[in-house]
């Protein structure tokens, strides 16, 4: 029987889709940096004073691993957050009501 995933890997893809959907089509690097940091901007309220310092060690990235394999007529997608995504993901979960503690990231 095949491992189920893990209850938070569904609010981790939820969070990839978020960011995608902020990013993907943006025709130059300008653009898509642009919209990254509006998704970044619209997160700073529910960020964690305590957490900023990890995001302030520029450049950081929000995967640690991010990989879209095909299986079929679908796709598996395996993600690793970093650091600095850790801290977006649960500044992520605040915004949505959802206590970052309770959702493991």
């Amino acid at each position: 029987m095949a491992d189920a995933p893990a209850p938070h890997h569904a609010l981790v893809m939820q969070f990839v889709a978020a960011l995608l959907q902020h990013t993907l089509g943006c025709p130059t690097v300008a653009a898509h940096q642009h919209a990254l940091q509006g998704f970044l901007d619209d997160l700073t309220p529910w960020m964690n004073p305590m957490e900023l310092p990890t995001l302030r060690k520029q450049p950081f990235t929000l995967f640690d691993h991010l990989a879209f394999i095909p299986h079929g007529d679908d796709e598996d997608i395996q993600v690793a957050l970093s650091p600095g995504g850790k801290v977006v993901f649960r500044a992520w979960l605040r915004q949505r009501g959802l206590d970052p503690l309770m959702c493991s990231s």
